[in-house]
């Protein structure tokens, strides 16, 4: 009977860096990382614009929250965490008009590092 089982808890959880793509002579491009067999072509072309615009401090919220769901669904966790993180340290997220976007980006960060710690005690 599980009844007084404890969970293990894990160590914090650390983000990984948030991938820059390169410029190319269509746009910019992550030809020759690991995302590009992970993601479909067009998710993948729509991921480069996203974290280009990223790495220039765009200040979108759905930049960032569409960063952070095509990076979870190419299974790199870490990035995703990052790109939530970049997003709320922007002097943006705090905008009134941008409230509710900051609270649906803060939400998928706490899921992240839910979906993290559990998935690293296993």
């Amino acid at each position: 009977m599980a009844l007084f089982r404890r969970r293990n808890t894990s160590p914090p959880i650390e983000p990984a860096p948030i991938p820059v793509p390169r410029p190319s002579i269509d746009g910019w491009t992550l030809a020759d990382t690991a995302l590009a067999t992970k993601l479909s072509k067009p998710d993948l072309r729509e991921l480069e614009i996203l974290l280009h615009g990223i790495a220039v401090s765009a200040e979108t919220p759905f930049t960032y929250e569409r960063a952070a769901v095509l990076l979870e669904r190419a299974g790199e966790l870490g990035p995703a965490l990052s790109v939530c993180d970049a997003w709320l340290g922007l002097p943006a997220a705090k905008w009134p008009e941008y409230a509710q976007h900051t609270r649906a980006i803060d939400k998928r960060r706490s899921r992240l590092r839910t979906r993290q710690s559990t998935s690293a005690a296993s």
